[in-house]
């Protein structure tokens, strides 16, 4: 394998190591908690960001109803991210410090991946927290969420999988797309001034986190994947387009769980009818995936964003 790693890649990394320690915005979490208080009157999610929310059930549902429903949203969308976090992420980053993945050995890589498993280790202790005082001041603490899309769909892949490199290019993959896609995710909460307070600042805070690792992980694959040889190169970029459409599962295992927990009424019936569209990538921005893709030279720039991303549902 050849070992010079892509022009400026590294140089990157390097600065964006560098600069940790001033641009770790959850380092700052305690202050956060301390700043804002809960306040009861506001809600906690956005209706429009519910699989359902055109549903007759759902429209025709009290407002208490519907605020609860929105309490349990904002829940969701949370505990999305620490699985991410801790069951996509976090394992690739130990690959990484532990020289499983190639072209992982210089000292640089190790430090950033080191980075940004502290990074992840706050992010959950944030997410966490915030998730409890939801549930606190809203009653929910009973609550039990099942496995998310995302989470399972790489379980599958990796039961599939005959070599230890194919688990590991397919840990990788999700990983990056993860990292890619999570920032837009965090958006659609970070710059919305009509939810609760202390929620839009918590989401707020962990995106800047999270668009510094976009980078990191855009260009750790640019490092990596010139290491690959052609066998694992073929492999990553069949995977490649997959977990964009996990990513874009709208969770509707997990909101049915969730709403025969709170007793809401039809929640099976209206989950089995939004089951015919299960995917949503109009809700993501994955152009952030398919521009990778086209730098690595696995998509060639004629085919668009849609061929490629809407190939993880035919492969």
């Amino acid at each position: 394998m050849d070992n010079q790693y892509p022009s400026q890649c590294l140089s990157l990394l390097q600065k964006m190591d560098g600069n940790w320690s001033v641009r770790a915005q959850v380092k700052y979490h305690e202050e956060l908690n301390s700043q804002y208080q809960f306040d009861e009157t506001q809600k906690d999610f956005r209706d429009d960001l519910l699989p359902f929310k055109d549903h007759p059930y759902y429209l025709q549902a009290s407002e208490k109803v519907k605020n609860k429903i929105l309490s349990c949203g904002w829940l969701i969308y949370n505990r999305k991210t620490v699985d991410i976090e801790l069951k996509l992420i976090n394992p690739v980053c130990n690959h990484i410090i532990s020289e499983r993945i190639p072209g992982t050995e210089d000292e640089t890589i190790q430090q950033i991946a080191s980075d940004t498993l502290v990074d992840e280790s706050y992010h959950v202790k944030l997410v966490n927290k915030a998730c409890s005082i939801t549930q606190k001041h809203r009653g929910l603490q009973s609550l039990k969420l099942p496995e998310f899309h995302i989470v399972s769909e790489m379980s599958r892949a990796l039961e599939c999988c005959t070599e230890t490199w194919q688990k590991i290019i397919v840990q990788l993959v999700t990983a990056i797309v993860s990292e890619l896609l999570i920032s837009d995710y965090l958006k659609l909460l970070a710059d919305d001034m009509t939810i609760q307070p202390i929620n839009r600042i918590t989401v707020d805070t962990h995106r800047r986190d999270e668009l510094a690792h976009s980078s990191i992980f855009k260009n750790l694959t640019k490092c990596i994947y010139s290491q690959l040889n052609e066998e694992e190169k073929k492999f990553f970029d069949d995977m490649l387009p997959k977990p964009v459409c996990w990513f874009g599962n709208m969770e509707l295992d997990v909101w049915e769980a969730i709403l025969k927990q709170i007793g809401f009424p039809q929640a099976e019936k209206m989950i089995a009818e939004c089951k015919l569209n299960p995917i949503n990538l109009k809700q993501i921005d994955y152009t952030g995936v398919t521009a990778l893709a086209e730098e690595l030279g696995i998509l060639e720039c004629d085919r668009g964003f849609d061929s490629f991303a809407r190939q993880g549902l035919l492969n």
